[in-house]
């Protein structure tokens, strides 16, 4: 059973949202940073294609995503291939200030180290998420997942410029901290990847995009939950909102200061923002197991409410 909140806080105010976005609404003179190989409408933002139509000069259009590098065509025009292992070119990448990344049609390892880069630059970065209309239910009125979103998965690595070499001291003092969505087979999988049986706290989306989400997240991940006896640890972080999630972690490593922190960012890209963020700022004593799933095509439909959240990283690491 989810816990009740006794009531829906309303969003940070470092966070704005919008129904529509137009290059009027970014900051005069700021460059955007933008995919344009994604699938789903959500990704493909009309302000992103009136800025490339008007001011080309302040877009970094990103044209496709491989695994281990991404072509680019920098402000200039001119398409780079770029390593998303290579931090000098990463950071010439981010070093607009100020700047806008939209994640909505970026894969996690490829917007994760341009978070980085941009902590690293001390940027004023502002990151745009839109959210989808509605998902792709899937087929099959037996599977345990409400919707269709996955192919299948590349297998359990680290995110580029997120390996750790060191793992917990204390194999006895170990957190999975697993950021919930509707694929309950992700985090069972993650769970193996740790060599003990760590103390395990899901984080639900609550609020979620839509009311009955978070009912969905819970009863998808249900023989997770069962297993590792966590029902009782879930914790709560509105669904759209990295600060809430970044701050359930910041509580969570206070409840469990000697302990070692695996995060699966697994749930909304938002929450998957927070813990980047918070494994940026605990290199040491955190660490993210990441699945790279394999998305479908379609998986979406329409656009819904588009937020802007303006990231505390001018003030540096």
């Amino acid at each position: 059973m989810i816990p009740s909140l006794p009531s829906a806080p309303l969003p940070p105010q470092h966070t704005t949202r919008y129904v529509a976005l137009s290059p009027g609404d970014l900051v005069p003179g700021a460059i955007i940073a933008f995919a344009t190989d994604a699938t789903e409408q959500r990704a493909r933002l009309p302000v992103c294609e009136e800025m490339r139509q008007a001011a080309l000069d302040r877009c970094v259009v990103i044209q496709s995503q491989a695994r281990e590098h991404i072509l680019v065509a920098d402000r200039a025009g001119t398409a780079v291939n770029i390593s998303l292992l290579d931090e000098p070119a990463l950071d010439r990448l981010m070093s607009a200030d100020p700047m806008y990344l939209d994640i909505s049609g970026l894969a996690h390892h490829v917007w994760a180290p341009l978070i980085s880069a941009a902590r690293r630059m001390k940027r004023r970065l502002r990151v745009i998420y839109a959210e989808p209309d509605s998902y792709r239910p899937h087929p099959s009125p037996a599977s345990p997942t409400v919707f269709d979103l996955s192919t299948g998965f590349e297998g359990v690595a680290p995110l580029p410029g997120f390996a750790r070499l060191s793992g917990p001291v204390d194999e006895t003092k170990m957190l999975l901290v697993a950021l919930l969505g509707f694929e309950g087979s992700r985090p069972e999988h993650l769970a193996l990847e740790i060599d003990s049986i760590p103390t395990v706290v899901p984080i639900v989306g609550v609020p979620g995009f839509r009311i009955e989400f978070p009912t969905f997240t819970v009863a998808c991940n249900r023989p997770f939950l069962d297993e590792y006896r966590a029902h009782g640890n879930i914790r709560l972080a509105r669904a759209s909102c990295p600060f809430e999630a970044f701050e359930t972690l910041v509580q969570l490593k206070e409840e469990y200061p000697d302990y070692y922190m695996y995060l699966a960012p697994i749930g909304t890209k938002p929450h998957s923002l927070g813990a980047v963020w918070f494994a940026l700022e605990n290199p040491t004593t955190t660490e993210l197991l990441y699945d790279h799933p394999i998305r479908k095509p379609g998986r979406t439909e329409g656009l819904g409410i588009i937020h802007i959240y303006e990231m505390p990283f001018d003030d540096g690491p």
